[in-house]
C-alpha cells in the first residue's frame, strides 16, 4: 500500500512537470517568435502581400515548430527522470537561456554577413588573432543574456506557483496552439507553390530564417501533370535561380558631367583564350598589343564563361548573377551609354545566345527571336557594314559597340587563332583608316581561359586572361599590378563617360590606371566568393565554410582566416543586397 501511495506520488508530480514544461514551452515560443521577428527586418521586405503574408505566418510557424521541438527533445524526457521541480525549472531556465543566447547570436551574423551561425562561421568569429574586432557588437549583445536569464527564472518560477489556475484556463491555448501548427503548414504548402511557379518574393526568403529548409515538391507536381516537366529548368538558366534574394543596383542615381568630344568606346571579347600560346600565335594582335598598354596580371572574375562576361560589363562579382538576371537588370554602364546619347552597335558570332544578354544586360533593346552562329571574320564583317554606316551619318554622335567572338567546335585551333587575329585586324584597321584611333578606346580582352574547361574554380591559372587596352592619349605600356574583370566598366565610368557618382554605388573594382595596392581581387561563381590573394586563393561558400590554396593550387590544411579577412571579403559581397 505504501508502494502505491509512493508511485501515485510520482505519477502526480510527473504529471506537473510535463504540465508546468508545455507552458513554459509556451512563454518561449511567444518569446522566440517576437525576437526572431528581427530576421524580417534585417532581409529584404518583400513587394507584394502574399509575400508579406508568407514571412509572417513562415516566422510564427518556423519559430513555433523550432521550440517546441527542442522542448520535446530537451527538456519533456527530462520530466520523467528528474521528479524535483525545482531542478527541472533550474535546467529549463538554463536550456532556455542558453537557446535564445543562440538566437541572438545568429541574428547579429546574419545582419552582417546574411549567413547564419555554423560550426565554421563559429572559428572565425572565435579566431583569436582578431578578437578585437566586432568587440563592441558582441559586448552589446551580451549586455542582454543577464535580462533574458531573469525574464526565464521569472516565468519559471510565476508559472509552476500558478500552475493549477493556468491548468482550468488551457483550454484558451488550444486556438493559440492551432494556429501555430496552420501557421508551419500553410508557409510550406506556399512554398511548394512558389517554388513551382517561381513567385521570387517567396522563394528569395528561403534563407531568411535559421535552420529553415522550406518544402519544394518540383518532381512530385510534374510527376501528376501540375506543372511540365523540364520547364523548371528552362526558367532557371532564362530567369536566374528563384532563390536569388534583392539587390539595390545601383545603389544611387548615376550623375555624369556631358563632353564636347566623348570618346567612342570598343570592346572586343573572345572565350576559351589560350594565355600561354594565343598572343604568340596571333602576330597582329601581338603588334597592336605592342603599340598600346597590356595588363599582364590580368584576372576574369569567373572560370565559366558567361559569368567572366557578366563582370566584365557590371562591374560586378558572379554572386550577384542570379539576382540580377532575376530582377532583369541592365547595366548601370550601358544606361549610362544611353543616357548620352551614344549609338550602339552589338555584334556576337553566337547572337548573343546567353540569357545574360538576352535578359539583363540587353534587355532594353529588341533582340533577335533566334540566335545564328557566325564566322569570326563574317562577324567582323557585319560590324564593318554598321561602322560604315556611322561614318556617312553627319554630326554621328559617338559610338560603343560590342563585338564577341566566341569559339566555333575546335577543328583546327591554329585557323581559329589566324582567323580571329585577322578579324580583329579588320576591326582595328577600319578605325585607323577613318582617322578615328585617337578618339576611340579599344578593349580586347576574354571571359575566360581555355584551360578552364576542367571547372576547377579556384585555380587562378586558369583565370588569367589578356587585357589590352588602347586609350587616345595614353602612352604603350606593360601594367604587371593584379587587375580583375570588375575594374574595367568603373574605369570607362570615371574616366570615358565622366560619372561623377562614387564607384562603390555601382561597382566593385577599381580604376585600372590608378592602382591603390588592394591585398586581394574578388571573383567566383553564382553561390561561391573567391578571393585572389598575393599568396593565397580563399573559396567562400555561401555558409561561411571556406578553403585556402596556395599559389600552386594545393589546399592548405591548416591555414584558418581571420575574422577580420572573413569580414571584408563577405561585406563587399553583400554590398548591394537589399536589406531595410
Amino acid at each position: 500500500m505504501v508502494k502505491l501511495k509512493h508511485n501515485s506520488w510520482h505519477d502526480d508530480r510527473t504529471s506537473q512537470i510535463v504540465s508546468w514544461g508545455h507552458w513554459f514551452a509556451l512563454f518561449n515560443i511567444f518569446l522566440v517568435i517576437i525576437l526572431g521577428s528581427r530576421y524580417l527586418f534585417i532581409a529584404d521586405w518583400p513587394q507584394t502581400l502574399l509575400g508579406r503574408f508568407y514571412a509572417i505566418i513562415s516566422c510564427i510557424g518556423h519559430f513555433s515548430f523550432l521550440t517546441f521541438i527542442a522542448y520535446l527533445i530537451l527538456l519533456f524526457p527530462l520530466s520523467f527522470f528528474i521528479h524535483s521541480s525545482k531542478w527541472q525549472r533550474i535546467i529549463a531556465v538554463i536550456v532556455a537561456t542558453i537557446a535564445i543566447t543562440i538566437l541572438l547570436i545568429d541574428i547579429e551574423i546574419f545582419s552582417i554577413f546574411r549567413m547564419h551561425l555554423n560550426f565554421a562561421i563559429w572559428q572565425i568569429l572565435t579566431s583569436p588573432d582578431d578578437s578585437n574586432v566586432l568587440s563592441a557588437q558582441w559586448q552589446k549583445l551580451f549586455i542582454f543574456v543577464p535580462f533574458i536569464l531573469l525574464l526565464e527564472t521569472i516565468f519559471a518560477i510565476w508559472s509552476w506557483r500558478k500552475l493549477r489556475s493556468l491548468t482550468k484556463r488551457r483550454k484558451y491555448c488550444k486556438p493559440v496552439i492551432a494556429t501555430f501548427i496552420l501557421c508551419f503548414l500553410f508557409s510550406h504548402l506556399i512554398h511548394i507553390w512558389a517554388d513551382a511557379n517561381f513567385y521570387r518574393p517567396i522563394t528569395m526568403q528561403r534563407s531568411s530564417l535559421p535552420i529553415s529548409y522550406p518544402l519544394t515538391a518540383r518532381h512530385l507536381l510534374e510527376r501528376y501533370g501540375f506543372i511540365n516537366q523540364g520547364n523548371y529548368e528552362s526558367r532557371i538558366k532564362q530567369e536566374g535561380n528563384p532563390f536569388a534574394i534583392a539587390i539595390e543596383y545601383p545603389l544611387s542615381k548615376i550623375n555624369y558631367q556631358r563632353q564636347e568630344l566623348p570618346y567612342n568606346i570598343l570592346i572586343i571579347v573572345t572565350d576559351d583564350w589560350d594565355q600561354n600560346n594565343q598572343l604568340k600565335n596571333m602576330p597582329l594582335l601581338s603588334e597592336f598589343a605592342k603599340q598600346n598598354i597590356q595588363f599582364t596580371n590580368h584576372f576574369s572574375a569567373s572560370n565559366t564563361s558567361f559569368l567572366g562576361e557578366f563582370s566584365l560589363f557590371y562591374g560586378l562579382d558572379p554572386n550577384y548573377y542570379n539576382s540580377i538576371l532575376a530582377s532583369h537588370k541592365p547595366s548601370a554602364f550601358i544606361e549610362t551609354l544611353t543616357k548620352q546619347r551614344y549609338s550602339l552597335g552589338l555584334f556576337s558570332s553566337d547572337g548573343f545566345e546567353e540569357p545574360l544578354y538576352r535578359y539583363a544586360l540587353l534587355s532594353n533593346f529588341s533582340m533577335p527571336t533566334e540566335t545564328k552562329k557566325q564566322s569570326y571574320l563574317a562577324t567582323s564583317d557585319l560590324w564593318l557594314s554598321w561602322y560604315k554606316d556611322q561614318q556617312n551619318v553627319a554630326n554621328g554622335s559617338a559610338w560603343f559597340s560590342i563585338i564577341q567572338y566566341k569559339n566555333l567546335p575546335k577543328t583546327n585551333s591554329r585557323k581559329q587563332q589566324k582567323d580571329l587575329d585577322d578579324a580583329i585586324a579588320n576591326v582595328i584597321g577600319a578605325i585607323k583608316a577613318s582617322k578615328e584611333m585617337e578618339r576611340t578606346i579599344v578593349i580586347i580582352t576574354a571571359s575566360n581561359n581555355q584551360s578552364s574547361t576542367n571547372n576547377d574554380e579556384f585555380n587562378r591559372q586558369q583565370l588569367n586572361v589578356p587585357l589590352i587596352v588602347a586609350w587616345p592619349n595614353k602612352s604603350s605600356k606593360i601594367i604587371t599590378a593584379p587587375t580583375s574583370h570588375v575594374d574595367i566598366i568603373q574605369t570607362l565610368m570615371q574616366d570615358a563617360l565622366n560619372v561623377t557618382t562614387t564607384p562603390r554605388q555601382y561597382s566593385q573594382g577599381e580604376n585600372l590606371f590608378v592602382p591603390n595596392g588592394r591585398k586581394c581581387l574578388i571573383g567566383g561563381t553564382e553561390i561561391d566568393i573567391m578571393a585572389l590573394c598575393e599568396d593565397k586563393t580563399v573559396l567562400i561558400d555561401n555558409s561561411g565554410h571556406y578553403r585556402i590554396y596556395d599559389l600552386d593550387n594545393r589546399l592548405k590544411k591548416n591555414e584558418k582566416l581571420g575574422l577580420s579577412s572573413f569580414l571584408q571579403l563577405v561585406t563587399e559581397n553583400r554590398r548591394f543586397m537589399v536589406t531595410n
